[in-house]
């Protein structure tokens, strides 16, 4: 496993890795599934199910939710859909001002000499705007999000520079599928992530470096 400072290019998901934000978006993905008046069974299967696919972008979670565990009349369906997103639109919008950094990022950011991407489930122009308030905007060379895949991000990125090291930091399935499947380093950030132990499986199974904290890899710098 290489050292932090072997990498040209440095890819970061947002939720969890930047920002302590998922257990905060699991709380807003209920409340607007609570708002939408389904009963509190299938409140819980949804956010169960957005819970373990964290990481991936709301448009997925709510056709999923759609078709596959809510039974709504299929009149009523595109209005739910709507209603749903923007609820939570909403909410994630207040929650990402608020959110704590996670510990060591800040200087992680200053520090690295890497060309700095995000790659996020999280919807593209929110992130921005949030990034942008946050004054974080400036450490990355693009921050991308959905509706557009994390691994398309990804491909995308490494098209523009080929030949490099590149690496990508992430606490989520998704993240480790999108670095996977463009066949490029992936570093689990462990302490905020909804599937932890399921993470440490594959970084096992696929030979990925763990880390607890930031600080281990800004001593690498």
């Amino acid at each position: 496993m290489h050292q932090f400072s072997h990498y040209d290019i440095a890819i970061f998901d947002c939720d969890g890795v930047i920002l302590d934000s998922n257990a905060l978006k699991i709380e807003a993905m209920r409340n607007a599934l609570s708002a939408s008046k389904i009963s509190p069974q299938n409140v819980e299967k949804c956010t169960s199910f957005f819970a373990e696919n964290f990481g991936k972008s709301r448009f997925y979670h709510i056709d999923h939710f759609v078709n596959q565990i809510l039974d709504i009349d299929e009149s009523l369906v595109e209005l739910f859909k709507s209603d749903l997103l923007s609820f939570y639109s909403q909410q994630c919008k207040s929650l990402y001002l608020v959110a704590q950094a996670t510990p060591f990022i800040s200087e992680l950011l200053t520090k690295c000499p890497a060309t700095m991407y995000v790659a996020s489930g999280s919807e593209q122009q929110e992130l921005r705007s949030v990034f942008q308030q946050r004054e974080l905007d400036s450490y990355f060379e693009e921050i991308f999000g959905s509706p557009e895949k994390k691994v398309n991000h990804v491909t995308n990125i490494l098209a523009k520079h080929p030949a490099s090291k590149v690496v990508m930091i992430g606490d989520a399935v998704s993240d480790l599928d999108a670095a996977k499947d463009n066949n490029i380093d992936f570093i689990f950030y462990s302490p905020f992530s909804n599937v932890e132990e399921k993470m440490r499986e594959l970084c096992l199974k696929y030979n990925y470096r763990i880390i607890d904290c930031f600080e281990e890899v800004l001593k690498e710098l």
